[in-house]
């Protein structure tokens, strides 16, 4: 096999399970073993907080879309920010156009970076993988699908509300299609997480195998 990197998504609505999924890939010895090298995950929401704390151009412009989420020090409170943004569509929208383009550069890094240090796949967890332009800068996508009753129960034992879910839910409504769009292997999440790994895995083993043979 080539020592390139190769960069798989990882999607799916609210409580499918993708950070669980995630941390599992990258622990594991056996696809770590099948694929040639180390595994490697990412998580987009995880940059956004960082952007949206340290990068003040950021930050201000999401006030003027948002100004209901400046705390009085002048930080954003993300769970205002979140319930906006989940209640209107016109208001998420306007904050993916502020908040992708810094992620798509935040993981080119994180991929140059992963690059230079021999990783072998590096799992980038995100749910607008399509929208946000992700999508055409990864070599594959896998979209965990898990039944709304198992992530509502999910979402209930993380500790949210039964109105927080139902409006994240209706708000990626859309995703199922932009992931089959972007022709994402589909994954069972609704299973327990062994199962699901084992099957993500070999998803996985094949993407990289059919990278191989196109390089």
């Amino acid at each position: 096999m080539s020592g390139r990197l190769f960069r798989v998504g990882i999607g799916g609505l609210i409580a499918s399970g993708k950070s669980s999924l995630a941390a599992a890939l990258v622990a594991s010895s056996e696809l770590q073993e099948a694929i040639g090298g180390a595994v490697e995950h990412v998580d987009a929401d995880a940059l956004l907080r960082s952007a949206r704390a340290t990068d003040v151009a950021l930050r201000a412009a999401i006030l003027t879309a948002v100004p209901d989420a400046r705390r009085p020090d002048g930080s954003i409170d993300s769970a205002l920010l979140a319930a906006q943004a989940f209640a209107d569509p016109a208001v998420l929208r306007r904050l993916e156009e502020l908040q992708w383009p810094v992620v798509r550069h935040a993981i080119r890094e994180v991929s140059r970076d992963a690059q230079a240090r021999g990783v072998r796949l590096l799992l980038v967890e995100a749910i607008a993988l399509w929208r946000s332009g992700l999508a055409e800068e990864l070599d594959g996508a896998l979209f965990l699908q898990a039944d709304e009753e198992v992530r509502r129960q999910r979402f209930a034992a993380r500790g949210g509300s039964a109105d927080d879910f139902e409006l994240r839910n209706a708000a990626q409504a859309g995703i199922p299609a932009e992931m089959e769009h972007i022709g994402a292997l589909t994954i069972d999440g609704s299973g327990s997480l062994p199962e699901t790994v084992h099957a993500a895995s070999q998803a996985l083993r094949r993407l990289c195998l059919q990278g191989e043979s196109t390089d």
